[in-house]
């Protein structure tokens, strides 16, 4: 894929990602911890909360496209599921841990209005998942969260009560001390079922282990059809202009349709409705050599503007079959932006989590795939945050005999010389 396709593929996850509701298709492993809250009726957010919620995520995405992206390669994430699993986090973090996160993640409401508004952004985007009168196959639309804890581990009251009241989610209680490996293994099957077997192997050997003290995760699955399918029979290999002048021969798709476009400066948008009226794919196509001039402008501002502008029209619509599949590994990247306690013993500060242990975040994963076809779109992605305790230094025992010496240290005399071997 060029350019294009990398810039088509950044501007998918702002849409893709609305995709939410709460249903399991299988049931996670471990017991599950009720809190004793039932998940707040939605109607409870300041309403304004909501939109400010989703320009801060639309920020925050465009910031985790300009760390990650790389030149002449795809990129395809989901800034949603990064953001509500790590939301999920930073209920229990505090001080600088909590300044960080909220400044890495772009979080402009306070904590009390900001876990609301995650919960009613989240039941209106299941709400896409019920056709609407006059219209039918409504897309599939999933977003769950999932979160174990450590058997007889002493977790905070009221951050159990926010992870139930707005996020849907209670702790199921497991033990990652004795097998961790099994866990991670049930973890990630559990992920493959949700995503339809998109997101496979989330979390990799090793980021569960038997420090592990909390595992929260965000999967997220889209399915839809377009309002005007494409013509298989009109699908042919066709020429793709890379970004270094080059050209590579890829199925192209066919049609011709009104659309909603707009001609701007230096790039043309269009964006494809999918069946059920309120989900669409946004695309902003750059002229031919100023990708790099317009993937400069990205922003949230610049996405509203393109929305604004846009107009219906007939076009003869090329457009490429393609599939795309990212990983991330946030613990590198976060820190980067500026998240750096979360993830530093000794500095981090999850004390709203638990006052038992210092704990700190050990793994943070993403996963994201996309795929296109004459019919829709599927898209799926997934986050995984190990949250562990902070290990003890290596055991050092002087427990058999030994030699010692007292010496200064400049000059290197040695003042005494002896050794231990009966204490």
């Amino acid at each position: 894929m060029t350019s294009r396709s990398l810039r088509l593929s950044a501007v998918l996850a702002a849409a893709l990602a609305l995709a939410g509701c709460s249903q399991l298709l299988s049931e996670a492993p471990g017991d599950l911890i009720a809190s004793g809250r039932q998940r707040a009726d939605p109607s409870d957010a300041v309403t304004p909360d909501v939109g400010e919620l989703s320009a801060d995520n639309t920020d925050f995405g465009v910031a985790l496209y300009r760390q990650v992206a790389k030149p002449g390669e795809n990129l395809f994430f989901s800034p949603l599921s990064i953001t509500q699993a790590f939301a999920m986090v930073y209920a229990g973090a505090r001080g600088n841990t909590e300044q960080q996160m909220q400044q890495t993640l772009r979080f402009s409401l306070p904590q009390e209005r900001l876990h609301p508004a995650m919960n009613a952004l989240d039941q209106t985007l299941h709400s896409r998942t019920v056709a609407q009168p006059g219209q039918a196959d409504a897309p599939e639309l999933r977003m769950v969260n999932a979160i174990w804890g450590q058997q007889g581990f002493a977790f905070e009251q009221p951050y159990l009560d926010t992870l139930a009241v707005h996020y849907g989610a209670g702790m199921r209680a497991v033990d990652f001390t004795r097998d961790p490996e099994s866990l991670r293994r049930q973890i990630n099957a559990w992920v493959e079922d949700q995503t339809n077997s998109r997101i496979k192997n989330l979390m990799a050997e090793g980021q569960v282990n038997e420090d592990t003290r909390l595992m929260l995760v965000n999967a997220l699955y889209f399915k839809g059809l377009w309002v005007l399918p494409f013509d298989p029979a009109l699908t042919k290999d066709r020429p793709f202009h890379l970004a270094d002048g080059t050209t590579r021969s890829i199925p192209m798709m066919r049609g011709n349709r009104p659309v909603d476009t707009l001609r701007g400066d230096g790039f043309q948008a269009l964006a494809l409705p999918y069946k059920g009226g309120a989900l669409r794919m946004l695309v902003v196509l750059p002229d031919a050599g100023r990708f790099g001039e317009i993937e400069a402008r990205l922003s949230g501002g610049f996405l509203d503007t393109v929305r604004k502008g846009l107009k219906e029209k007939s076009r003869m619509l090329l457009f490429p079959k393609f599939q795309l599949e990212q990983e991330l590994d946030l613990a590198e990247v976060l820190p980067a932006m500026g998240m750096t306690d979360a993830f530093r013993a000794g500095a981090a500060n999850f004390q709203g989590i638990s006052q038992q242990a210092e704990l700190v975040i050990g793994a943070a994963q993403h996963k994201a795939f996309i795929g296109t076809t004459e019919l829709g779109t599927e898209a799926a992605a997934a986050t995984g945050i190990g949250i562990e305790l902070v290990s003890a230094p290596p055991l050092l025992a002087l427990d058999r005999p030994f030699l010692f010496f007292i010496e200064d240290r400049e000059t290197k005399a040695v003042l005494f010389l002896g050794r231990l071997m009966n204490p």
